[in-house]
């Protein structure tokens, strides 16, 4: 009997939020062809094999029906941040096998809005100022970025405006703007993770960082802002393994004159960067 009650309440818990999220959610809705914009968000969870044929998705062609109409809501679920009785209660029942519920635990929505982003491209960049406030949170810095990234070009001012974090939020969003430069959109990857709590797909982004993208970050140590410029030594640092070891080699010139940059940060990242990624370039050049 205690095994059930232990099971039972986490489970009412977890029925409460849903039950109130729905709620709360249910009338700022914007719907197309009688479908909720959450209807056709879960259509791309639902989709098992995506291609770069992005106009032709019926989620992609409701959503830019939709239009701007679709931003409050594609906002609110990508800053959703659970609360702490919420999350415990989701790993509590995650651990249980007695029962599958039927809802899906955090998260459900938060990349499928990203791609909803993307599929309005600049109509969703009223956002951006909203998005680049979110990226001083480093719990929800990675997603903002992501998100900004999904916007597509008129969200790079935006993103050249995060390079002010002093955390892993400027090289991230150095990448951001490098990928845009380097890469056709869309420019993130994709695959399907399952849902704690049901097991059911749900869609998740990402990105590789090609060489190419790595080119576009080197560039960028020659951007007039100088908070650009440190995040953009920053960013070279994380990328020195085998795959970019040409295009390390190639940044070694634009690092040593960042060294001497008239801004004392953006000196100390490229001088760090230098001396990680090419010791004998940093000594030769008396780097220390």
């Amino acid at each position: 009997m205690r095994k059930w009650l232990k099971v039972a309440v986490p489970v009412l818990l977890v029925l409460v939020v849903a039950f109130a999220a729905w709620l709360l959610t249910r009338a700022r809705e914007p719907e197309y062809k009688g479908r909720s914009l959450s209807a056709w968000l879960e259509e791309y969870n639902r989709v098992a094999l995506w291609d770069n044929n992005w106009d032709n998705m019926p989620p992609t062609a409701a959503i830019r029906a939709m239009g701007t109409n679709c931003l409050p809501f594609l906002l609110s679920r990508i800053k959703h941040k659970p609360s702490r009785l919420t999350a415990k209660v989701v790993e509590l029942v995650s651990k249980q096998q007695l029962l599958k519920l039927p809802f899906y635990g955090m998260g459900r929505y938060r990349f499928a809005s990203m791609a909803g982003l993307n599929a309005l491209g600049p109509q969703a960049a009223p956002l951006c100022p909203e998005l680049l406030a979110l990226t001083k949170d480093p719990s929800a810095s990675w997603y903002a970025t992501m998100s900004l990234l999904a916007i597509g070009t008129s969200a790079i001012p935006f993103l050249e405006a995060a390079c002010e974090n002093t955390n892993q939020t400027g090289a991230e969003a150095v990448l951001m703007i490098a990928m845009m430069k380097a890469t056709p959109p869309p420019y993130f990857s994709w695959g399907r993770m399952k849902a704690p709590l049901n097991g059911k797909p749900i869609l998740v982004l990402g990105y590789a960082v090609s060489p190419e993208d790595v080119r576009e970050i080197t560039k960028m140590l020659e951007h007039p802002s100088p908070a650009v410029r440190r995040a953009s030594a920053e960013a070279l640092g994380r990328y020195r393994g085998s795959t970019y070891t040409q295009v390390s080699k190639s940044a070694v010139p634009l690092l040593i004159k960042a060294c001497r940059d008239t801004n004392e940060a953006v000196r100390i990242s490229a001088a760090a960067t230098l001396r990680l990624i090419y010791p004998e370039a940093a000594a030769e050049a008396g780097i220390k």
